[in-house]
């Protein structure tokens, strides 16, 4: 299917990660990956593959995802990033064609992802369906860097797609991915202070995503936050029913959550470990 879409993909050491993830999107003829300094053979396996290979120091996802879009000379303009542990899937390019064919006036789509650990679709643990802005029309919206993450920033309206993407997130082991929250924790607890007070009415609005973003303002004022959140996920969310992988996953987000209240209790004292 030759969508005229070009596709980003953020890399750093993902040269077990990258193979898949380019296999995902072979079809498309406009691929770019962006990389922030991989020591291993990240680049190489894209230049084997055609694709080309940029290079940015990263500074946040909202910066890097940025640079993309001013600095890569690319063939369309509407793009979809995804990360090196992330995959297209067959049915999400049917509803971007569909999507394209009816000339879209918005800045971009919320696209929901797939999360899955231990072989398994973590349904209610990973609180499907959780979305990003993965799919935009470059001229229309760019992104701001926040906590661990980024938010899209445009004066257009956004729209939804139903179909997901899948994500590996556990690719590289569980020491790599407690290693990695372990510095998203910092970063959350950065940005908490400049998090505005959670409003009562967006917490009973219905689009999913302005209460998720509600609820997380509020959770960040909370203490005892592991209990919270695996209470939450145990029960509210129902992780028990995604099996092992889903109690387990919801220990490790409690446990991250865990980390971040360390982060906020010290800085409160006006102590920087």
């Amino acid at each position: 299917m030759n969508l005229p879409v070009t596709i980003v993909v953020l890399t750093h050491n993902e040269e077990s990660n990258l193979p898949g993830c380019l296999d995902s999107v072979a079809d498309f003829e406009d691929v770019h990956v962006v990389d922030s300094g991989s020591t291993d053979q990240t680049t190489e396996i894209a230049r084997a593959r055609g694709v080309f290979v940029h290079h940015h120091v990263f500074s946040g996802f909202g910066s890097q995802r940025n640079w993309a879009i001013d600095n890569i000379p690319t063939q369309y303009p509407w793009q979809f990033h995804l990360d090196a542990d992330e995959r297209m899937t067959p049915e999400l390019k049917v509803e971007i064609g569909e999507t394209l064919a009816t000339n879209p006036s918005v800045g971009g789509f919320y696209v929901p992802n797939k999360l899955i650990f231990a072989g398994r679709w973590l349904r209610r643990a990973g609180q499907y369906p959780a979305y990003q802005v993965r799919f935009f029309h470059k001229d229309r919206l760019r992104f701001t860097n926040h906590g661990h993450g980024q938010r899209e920033a445009t004066d257009y309206p956004l729209g939804r797609l139903t179909q997901p993407y899948l994500h590996f997130g556990f690719s590289k082991g569980l020491g790599h991915w407690f290693a990695k929250h372990a510095a998203y924790a910092r970063l959350e607890a950065e940005s908490a202070y400049t998090l505005d007070e959670a409003r009562v009415v967006e917490l009973i609005r219905r689009d999913p995503i302005v209460r998720r973003r509600a609820l997380k303002r509020l959770a960040m004022r909370l203490p005892a936050r592991y209990f919270f959140r695996l209470v939450y996920l145990l029960l509210f969310r129902g992780a028990i029913f995604d099996g092992y992988a889903g109690v387990t996953y919801a220990q490790m987000l409690a446990t991250y959550e865990a980390m971040i209240e360390v982060h906020l209790r010290l800085a409160r004292r006006g102590v920087r470990p």
